[in-house]
């Protein structure tokens, strides 16, 4: 019971706290340019952007409809659908050689688009699972107040710093890179730790959403990038940008709206598939001639 009590404490203070570090560190990344090249993107990022808002709630809708899932898994698939794109993808490019500008730029627009679409949507979508299971009351506001005080606010933060002092930020860039990736990873352990049983009774049907999830944005990111003709990077970076979401948003919401730890069970395992199932499609779309 005291070793429930205090991972209970872990998850509720030192995930959020370890998100707002990523978030700062994310903002050291980030430049206004990268918000302003959107005019040198008009077409990518207002189609891209329109399509991963309207259609990626559906598809999750429809998994939920077609795997039945338990309860915590249908919420961590909701909230996962309805949160922003994961500076992930930006990493996803990389190893890809796609255009990693572009992908930053929709990285930040829909950071910034998150303060409307994610509790827009992740509300309707909570009101539609009411009506198909156990539902779960979404406080529109508490939504709002957690994207911009847990990710908006920390990443203007650190876009601060980056513009104040550009020397020591460069300086310490690799540093900083190093300093996200371990929060990442003890966020990630810190869930799987206390989910685990969660996890372990429902890791088929988690598997199955996350890698039918994860291929059905991709492809509608493919899709999309065909149907526009746009040219080979800006194609992979589609690839790469629809499946990834923002774990830091999905847990925040979870944790200090919902008070639903349990759907983190899904969040963090749904990350792990989709790295395990992109990272080899990125390096199989690296242009040959770059590895030569």
């Amino acid at each position: 019971m005291r070793r429930m009590a205090i991972m209970s404490v872990v998850v509720s203070t030192g995930v959020p706290l370890l998100i707002i570090l990523a978030m700062v560190v994310v903002g050291l990344e980030l430049t206004p340019a990268d918000l302003s090249r959107v005019l040198h993107y008009p077409a990518q990022v207002i189609v891209a952007l329109l399509c991963q808002v309207l259609i990626l709630p559906l598809l999750a809708a429809a998994l939920i409809l077609f795997l039945r899932p338990a309860p915590a898994i249908a919420g961590g698939l909701i909230l996962a659908a309805a949160a922003p794109q994961a500076m992930t993808s930006n990493y996803f490019c990389l190893l890809a050689r796609a255009d990693v500008a572009l992908s930053v730029t929709l990285t930040a627009a829909s950071s910034v688009l998150a303060v409307a679409s994610t509790p827009l949507i992740a509300g309707l979508a909570f009101d539609w699972l009411a009506e198909q299971q156990a539902g779960f009351v979404l406080p529109i506001e508490k939504v709002i107040q957690q994207i911009v005080t847990g990710l908006l606010f920390p990443a203007g933060v650190g876009m601060l710093v980056r513009y104040y002092a550009p020397a020591f930020t460069e300086h310490n860039r690799v540093r900083f890179q190093r300093l996200s990736v371990l929060a990442l990873a003890a966020m990630l352990a810190i869930i799987l730790t206390d989910q685990a049983a969660t996890i372990e009774r429902n890791l088929a049907s988690i598997v199955v959403a996350s890698a039918l999830f994860t291929a059905g944005a991709a492809a509608l990111g493919l899709g999309v990038a065909k149907v526009m003709s746009w040219n080979r990077a800006d194609t992979i970076t589609m690839l790469a940008a629809f499946p990834s979401r923002s774990l830091s948003v999905a847990a925040l919401i979870a944790l200090n709206v919902l008070g639903r730890s349990d759907f983190l069970s899904f969040a963090a395992t749904f990350y792990l598939v989709q790295v395990l199932l992109l990272v080899p499609v990125m390096l199989l779309a690296r242009p040959a001639s770059m590895d030569a």
